[in-house]
């Protein structure tokens, strides 16, 4: 189906203007991993599958930096077969972007390198800053909005804006009486 701008709603304008910018800047990101691939030996290796990158990222949250993960507990996150952690896990100590856990009770579980948290925190500001910078964000903030306003109408958190005024002008007659 073909459509024309002169007869979008505001809500398949936003949509739409969403759906350019998302397009734009993954083609952005696209150009990008192809350049960091040919310069950096770690990118070319996370960025070579999908599981790979997932498993970075697994890798560096927030919540097992202190303790780290085991190859089990990575797969039942990810979803994916244990022999495939494994055999990332093993890439990845024999290259030492990960370590094991020198902890007693805590051998069997791993911790990212300071490399791979560094590189993957230069990525996050990477892509903040790339998406701030485009104008992307700016062109296509309102469909995310509208979004979260529709789902919380849905919810019943927000009151329109007539019944708004006619809570409010309830509240003004029960003053005067």
């Amino acid at each position: 189906m073909a459509y024309s701008k002169k007869k979008l709603t505001l809500e398949e304008h936003a949509k739409f203007d969403f759906l350019d910018a998302q397009a734009k800047f993954e083609l952005q990101l696209f150009k990008d991993r192809e350049r960091w691939i040919k310069e950096s030996k770690m990118s070319a290796y996370f960025q070579s599958t999908r599981i790979k990158a997932a498993f970075a990222r697994q890798l560096v949250l927030w919540e097992h930096r202190d303790l780290g993960q085991s190859v089990q507990m990575i797969a039942t996150a990810l979803e994916i077969p244990r022999e495939t952690v494994s055999r990332i896990v093993s890439e990845c100590h024999a290259t030492e972007y990960i370590y094991r856990n020198p902890h007693k009770g805590y051998q069997r579980y791993w911790l990212p390198s300071d490399k791979l948290v560094n590189s993957m925190a230069e990525y996050a500001e990477y892509i903040a800053q790339t998406w701030l910078d485009s104008g992307y964000y700016d062109m296509s903030s309102i469909y995310p909005e509208l979004l979260k306003y529709q789902r919380m109408k849905y919810k019943g958190d927000v009151t329109s804006h007539c019944e708004d005024t006619q809570q409010t002008l309830h509240l003004l007659q029960k003053r005067k009486t």
